[in-house]
C-alpha cells in the first residue's frame, strides 16, 4: 500500500502540471507550523518589543531623560535671564560711576552717610509714643 502512495507522489512530481501543486503542498506544510511554535514566536516578538519600548522610554537617552534635560535647560535659561538683567544693571551703574560725580555723591550719601563741606546734617529722632499718636489723629 505504501508503494502505491509513493507511486502516486512520483506521478504527481513527474507530470508538469502536478509539479507546481506538489511543491505548493510541501511549502504549505513548511509554512504552517504547529500552534505552540506560533505562540512561542509571538511571545518572543512581544517581549522584544517591550524591551525596545523600555529602552526607548526609560533607557539612557530615552524620552524620560530627554524631558528631564529639557526641564533643566528651561531652569538654566531662566536663571541666565535673571543674571543677564542683573549684569546689565551693574554695567549701567559702573558706566554712570565712571562718567559723573553726581552718582558717586549719591552713593556716598545714601550708603555711607557722608556729608559735603558746608552742609549741615540734621537727624530727626521721634520718640516711640509720638509717631503712633500723630498717625492716629
Amino acid at each position: 500500500m505504501q508503494n502505491t502512495a509513493d507511486h502516486e507522489d512520483q506521478a504527481r512530481f513527474q507530470h508538469p502540471s502536478n509539479r507546481h501543486a506538489a511543491w505548493h503542498d510541501v511549502l504549505l506544510l513548511w509554512i504552517r507550523p504547529d500552534q505552540d511554535a506560533v505562540k512561542i514566536v509571538v511571545f518572543a516578538l512581544a517581549g522584544l518589543l517591550l524591551l525596545l519600548q523600555y529602552t526607548l522610554w526609560f533607557g539612557t537617552g530615552g524620552a524620560v531623560s530627554l524631558w528631564e534635560l529639557q526641564r533643566q535647560i528651561a531652569v538654566q535659561q531662566a536663571q541666565n535671564a535673571r543674571l543677564d538683567e542683573r549684569n546689565q544693571a551693574l554695567d549701567a551703574e559702573v558706566l554712570d560711576l565712571r562718567q559723573g560725580l553726581a552718582s558717586v555723591q549719591d552713593l556716598a550719601r545714601s550708603q555711607l552717610g557722608m556729608v559735603k563741606k558746608g552742609e549741615t546734617f540734621y537727624q530727626v529722632i521721634q520718640q516711640p509714643g509720638q509717631g503712633n499718636k500723630s498717625a492716629q489723629q
